[in-house]
């Protein structure tokens, strides 16, 4: 009897267990991350090419989550952003107040910056559904702030919620990246971009002008709203990532909570806000030097103690330096990102005032015009994306992307102010390539970042790539401003004198011909000496003013992107990692109605814990 019963047990004890799908994918990973590591590129591709990491059937639940946090996108940047900044001067005309207008796309991209780190770090920790969820709530709230205001700054401050909430929305980037096989994450993220193009961003203009025709510009953000609800409910009902992504089943939530890097957070808070506030405030047509001067300053010396107090002292910092050390990996796509973000910026924010100086003031024809600068985010955020898998060659497509939108947007100086078609197809190129980048960049990272980091690596690559939006609006502005101001008023005096105007009253004319530009009626009824030949003489005077202060500013990003491109050659190219592999797997699938695992059962089987 005892030996009969010794048996079972032995054999019981010395069985071999076998490796479970779980343990494959884990030892995959590593072999894949000590391979590119090692920098063998042969070794990683040979890892690429094993069975042991099969292909896996994306669920209906899986691919519901990822429609509704596309869709989320339409409130936070199409109704947000692209349409308001469209027709800001029209808002400011209708409110009585055109001092604040810049505010409106400058409070967004403020509140942005500062929350897509914040929310990435935050969603490393505690999961992110319920941070996701808060940043479409918050851009419900903002559109009905900017649906309902009557004044430019409460516009202003709804467009502000709006641009934290969508910087939280960005850890849908993580989010979608995660639930999918490495070489369909370029093809997920790119659906974003499919989303807020479709068709509210890429005929953004247009739509907005014809808001204010035909409606009002309130619809912009009456459409907000319907798209927030529309996706914070299926977010809501159909996207339950893990719930402890960092794996730290040991601390409770509240532990979690007072162990957050605080310190870091209002240091990086107050430094980036204060920062790119001067920065915005640059842009104004009359600003304060020791305005921009004093919060630029302060705002970087904050941003510089951060970044000290995080690499030093911090326990848990919300920037750790393990991160920022993966240069090849990671923190090159932040330098590029924040270059290539400035040339970008450039034409985004003054193509559409580009093209009413110099080429009509018809706001139809405008916004015709800005079509393909506006899809330009179809053909760089949906289409190059989607195949990345199969183009692969990342590096070299990064490199590719910043040498057009470098030479493109160079070459926008030779087609003002006299080739409008020109000047309106050549954006489709130099404008995608920006969206194009920076959709590499998330992807290429994220193949390389700890699983633990994801969300604060997706949420840095935002903050950089806003930050250098900013920034390049800033510069751009001004060197496009500080221009205007030098050769408009002495052209036009020229343009006038040279047609018989008395030099006395070029005073009263210059006013009327920006008038007459921006499509007044009847600009220069009150001054009698402005004959027809004068009329057209400073017309042409003006538009040639700004096409001069205009290729100034084409010129001016050159050296910018060469600098991109100088980075761009160390990047290291993640197209071995573009394989099978599923990092996570939701813990609820909605649709087939699977079996939820508790986090303690899952930690149970992850360490092959056998009951006795």
């Amino acid at each position: 009897m005892e030996t009969s019963d010794s048996k079972p047990e032995e054999a019981v004890e010395h069985q071999e267990i076998p490796p479970s799908p779980q343990d494959a994918v884990t030892a995959r990973t590593k072999a894949e991350e000590a391979a590119t590591q090692d920098g063998d590129r042969n070794a990683a591709v040979a890892v690429n090419n094993e069975d042991s990491d099969p292909p896996e059937k994306v669920s209906a639940s899986t691919l519901m989550a990822v429609f509704f946090m596309g869709l989320s996108y339409v409130a936070a940047i199409s109704c947000g952003l692209v349409m308001p900044a469209g027709i800001v001067s029209q808002i400011g005309t209708a409110l009585g107040d055109m001092e604040n207008i810049v505010w409106i796309p400058g409070g967004w991209g403020v509140a942005s910056a500062v929350s897509f780190s914040i929310a990435g770090r935050l969603s490393d920790i505690f999961g992110r559904r319920y941070v996701l969820i808060s940043g479409q709530a918050l851009t419900l709230i903002g559109s009905i702030v900017g649906a309902t205001a009557h004044k430019t700054t409460i516009v202003a401050a709804g467009s502000t919620i709006i641009g934290f909430g969508a910087g939280v929305i960005f850890v849908s980037y993580p989010g979608i990246s995660e639930l999918l096989p490495n070489k369909y994450r370029g093809m997920g993220i790119a659906w974003t971009e499919f989303c807020l193009n479709v068709p509210w961003a890429g005929l953004g203009v247009l739509i907005a002008q014809e808001f204010v025709i035909h409606a009002s510009w309130r619809w912009i953000y009456y459409v907000g709203i319907i798209y927030a609800a529309i996706s914070m409910t299926g977010t809501a009902v159909s996207y339950f990532p893990p719930s402890r992504p960092r794996g730290d089943y040991d601390k409770s939530r509240w532990q979690e909570f007072k162990e957050l890097d605080f310190v870091g957070l209002f240091l990086f808070c107050g430094g980036l806000t204060l920062f790119l506030v001067g920065i915005t405030y640059l842009g104004k047509s009359s600003y304060s030097v020791a305005v921009v001067a004093s919060t630029t300053v302060i705002g970087g010396l904050l941003l510089a103690a951060c970044l000290a107090y995080d690499f030093t002292i911090a326990r848990d910092p919300i920037f750790p330096l393990r991160l920022f050390v993966m240069f090849r990996e990671f923190t090159v796509h932040l330098i590029i990102l924040f270059v290539a973000g400035m040339i970008w910026q450039a034409i985004t924010t003054l193509g559409p005032q580009g093209t009413l100086y110099m080429f009509t003031n018809d706001p139809i024809r405008i916004g015709v015009l800005q079509i393909p600068n506006n899809i330009s985010g179809l053909l760089g955020g949906w289409i190059m994306p989607s195949l990345v898998h199969k183009i692969k060659h990342v590096r070299e497509q990064i490199l590719f992307a910043l040498l057009m939108e470098t030479v493109f947007t160079a070459c926008y100086a030779a087609v003002v102010p006299n080739h409008e078609i020109a000047w309106s197809v050549m954006q489709l190129f130099g404008q995608s390539c920006f969206t194009w980048v920076t959709l590499l960049a998330y992807v290429s990272s994220g193949l390389f970042v700890p699983q633990e980091d994801f969300g604060v690596s997706a949420g840095l690559i935002g903050t950089f790539r806003s930050a250098g939006n900013s920034v390049g609006n800033a510069i751009f502005s001004t060197i496009l401003t500080s221009q205007v101001n030098k050769q408009m008023p002495k052209r036009v005096a020229e343009a006038a004198i040279q047609n018989g105007f008395p030099a006395a009253r070029i005073g009263e004319l210059i006013p009327a011909v920006v008038e007459n530009a921006v499509g007044v009626p009847h600009a220069f009824a009150s001054i009698p000496e402005a004959t027809s030949s004068v009329i057209s003489a400073t017309s042409r005077a003006f538009k040639e003013a700004y096409a001069y202060s205009f290729r100034r500013v084409f010129y001016a990003t050159i050296p910018f992107g060469v600098i991109a491109l100088g980075f761009a050659w160390f990047v290291k190219d993640p197209s071995p990692l573009l394989n099978n592999h599923v990092a996570v797997h939701q813990e609820r699938e909605i649709l087939s109605g699977k079996r939820v695992l508790s986090a303690r059962e899952q930690e149970h089987i992850e360490k092959r814990d056998i009951p006795a």
